[in-house]
């Protein structure tokens, strides 16, 4: 591999050659890549492609992919966690996400990118931000989530400190004067004056950090709406887009996970029998759950998390902004989080 190309080509062109595939896949001996064929495109702030391969002789090697990176020239930038996620972490947790067969950073350019098994081509179904959700279908991803927590439950292992929490930074990207107008914009239309409160808000950011660093940290997706989930055909939920993980509460992913994907009114006439099973699974898993009043506690104090990622929000679909924005500081308001929380 040359230095032209790297690990991570920005150059949506190089990721599909032949030339580049051959120096990434491990397609077995005296096999290679000779032609690929876009299937799809799918455009966010990040790209990805859908492509599939003909090899020079029958193989065993996957016959589709989709690469992720930041292909458009006008959006060349992003996380490197995700790409570090899959090259460091992913193998050996046991949380279901797709086999990724090459993830790398170029240390010069800083561009990220993931190449991972087409699961639509193997009869996976990739959920819409904006799809409803039920109660029963949100209890299979709260087992993933006791399984990615548990596994990590307050470790010390070097590889965990490359996903450091990020309450702090987060909140370093707004001031009230930025966020204030985007909370008056409409996303979240009929919230009260005193929640859609850009100060109170960013305070609560505070508030929670304070509260990740007394507690035990888990690794925890940090961003796990319908969008970023995938159901394959016997039903079992994986987690996608790992651009926001971090060390953090388990309560961060637990209550924004619920808070997104289910209607409010029957958010608010499940989520606390959820939470209690999200505690028996992460008891399953090997880890003795906080008592459940804590927990409770714990849950309605980190609300605010999601809401203020997605008050922040711009480079996304608006239908999509505002019904995630919507639900997530309508359950803010219904529990008195930014109370809880003392701001």
């Amino acid at each position: 591999m040359t230095a032209a190309t790297g690990p991570a080509p920005f150059d949506e062109a190089v990721v599909l050659s032949p030339e580049w595939l051959t120096a990434v896949l491990d397609t077995g001996p005296g096999v290679v890549p000779i032609a690929t064929e876009v299937v799809e495109r799918i455009e966010t702030v990040a790209t990805k492609v859908r492509f599939r391969l003909t090899y020079s002789r029958p193989t065993g090697a996957p016959p589709a992919l989709c690469a992720k990176g930041y292909f458009h020239p006008e959006r060349r930038r992003g996380s490197r966690a995700e790409a570090d996620f899959y090259r460091l972490l992913a193998p050996r947790l046991p949380v279901r996400t797709p086999p990724c067969v090459h993830a790398a950073v170029d240390e010069t350019t800083g561009h990220a990118l993931v190449l991972m098994h087409d699961l639509v081509e193997a009869g996976a179904r990739f959920l819409d931000p904006l799809t409803g959700y039920s109660p029963e279908r949100a209890a299979g991803t709260l087992d993933q989530l006791a399984a990615l927590h548990a596994a990590t439950w307050d470790s010390r292992q070097a590889a965990y400190e490359m996903f450091p929490p990020r309450l702090a930074s987060l909140a370093g990207h707004m001031t009230p004067a930025k966020l204030q107008p985007l909370l008056d914009d409409g996303r979240a239309a009929g919230i009260p004056d005193d929640v859609r409160h850009a100060d109170r808000l960013l305070a609560a950011m505070a508030a929670m950090d304070v509260l990740s660093t007394a507690s035990e940290r888990c690794l925890v997706h940090g961003d796990l709406h319908t969008g970023n989930i995938y159901e394959m055909p016997d039903g079992s939920a994986g987690l996608i887009d790992w651009q926001v993980v971090q060390r953090g509460h388990w309560a961060q992913d637990v209550a924004y996970h619920l808070a997104t994907v289910l209607d409010p009114g029957e958010l608010a006439g499940s989520e606390r029998d959820l939470l209690g099973y999200y505690l028996d699974r992460l008891a399953g898993y090997g880890i003795e759950p906080p008592d459940r009043d804590h927990a409770w506690w714990m849950y309605r104090a980190h609300l605010p998390y999601g809401f203020y990622l997605w008050s922040m929000t711009r480079a996304v679909d608006r239908p999509i902004i505002e019904h995630l924005t919507g639900r997530l500081a309508t359950a803010v308001a219904r529990h008195g989080s930014l109370d809880l929380l003392g701001v």
